[in-house]
């Protein structure tokens, strides 16, 4: 990497700069720029302490800054001026650039189970959960969850060794249903509970009027969404949570293309990593909103606070009452 200072610029920032062991430093340029491999970022240059980067931050800098930082930052400071488009070095060896990865905001909570269903039987799962009323065969269930037959196959014989689903028929036409709609509920709220979902607090304008991303789809679920199905399970204000069709290591990225910024408090909009698509099986409300399917809704409680008993709330009103799709 080059780095080129024009001549304003702090000596003592050069003598930081300098100690990266990949940088080359260009002393008394007309411009302060930044030389990538396949880029050139032009920057303004400016030394600061620890105080000095708290309170750039409150006054708002300038995107194609560069603060070359006489301490050491940490994670939520580091988070805060790469999502306003600051790049930094700091006296520890870190920095960052536009373009770069950015230091990780997301939670990934982990419940005790240390195994369970796989992304495509989870899927399977959800359409026996939410559509028990209805017969499959292999190939009508592969279909619609979005895998294939010979997962569906192997799916649909562990739930009939458990006693959970009955068939008729041979071969090709053999037709299966879920037997009692609740323990079947019950068994997927046991089995597929999350494991390791990135979580990622955000603030945006509004949850419930996102621009649309390219490639991008945005899924209203947890306990918000249970309120909007007739199903309330928790008292208070809680937060929207939406689901996004991305890897974990993309979530970063997505507040800001919606015109937001990460935060640790303060949010209004959960978002989570969905890269199995476990809420493939949307439906859109009249406001717009996509809502993701009554068993994943139950699934992402687990996300939420106190989310083993808002999961057996849910289950019990599930169990009284139809939720027309």
């Amino acid at each position: 990497m080059l780095i080129a200072l024009s001549s304003e610029v702090d000596p003592k920032a050069a003598e930081l700069l300098g100690g990266f062991d990949d940088v080359t430093l260009a002393t008394d340029a007309p411009q302060s720029v930044v030389v990538l491999e396949r880029d050139v970022l032009p920057v303004r240059v400016e030394m600061v302490d620890a105080d000095g980067v708290l309170s750039r931050i409150e006054e708002g800098v300038r995107p194609a800054s560069l603060l070359v930082v006489n301490a050491v930052l940490d994670d939520r400071v580091a988070a805060r001026l790469e999502d306003a488009g600051v790049g930094y070095f700091d006296a520890g060896g870190r920095r960052w650039l536009p373009g770069l990865r950015r230091t990780e905001r997301a939670r990934h909570p982990r419940t005790a189970r240390k195994r369970g269903l796989s992304g495509p039987s989870i899927r399977l799962g959800q359409l026996l959960a939410d559509y028990s009323s209805e017969s499959w065969t292999e190939r009508s269930l592969a279909r619609r969850g979005l895998t294939t037959q010979a997962t569906a196959h192997r799916f649909l014989s562990r739930l009939e060794s458990e006693g959970l689903i009955e068939r008729e028929g041979k071969g090709r036409v053999t037709s299966r249903w879920v037997k009692e709609p609740e323990r079947m509920r019950a068994w997927l709220a046991r089995e597929a509970r999350p494991r390791g979902a990135a979580l990622l607090p955000c603030f945006v304008a509004d949850p419930f009027q996102l621009p649309q991303l390219p490639g991008r789809s945005f899924v209203l679920t947890g306990a918000v969404a249970a309120a909007e199905l007739g199903l309330p399970v928790l008292v208070g204000g809680a937060d929207p949570m939406m689901r996004v069709n991305v890897d974990p290591d993309e979530l970063e990225e997505v507040p800001q293309a919606l015109g937001g910024f990460r935060v640790d408090a303060g949010a209004n909009l959960m978002l989570v990593a969905d890269p199995d698509r476990l809420a493939f099986d949307a439906d859109v409300l009249p406001s717009g909103i996509a809502i993701a399917s009554p068993s994943r809704v139950m699934l992402d409680l687990y996300l939420e606070g106190r989310g083993d008993a808002a999961v057996g709330v849910f289950l019990d009103l599930w169990g009284s009452r139809e939720i027309a799709r």
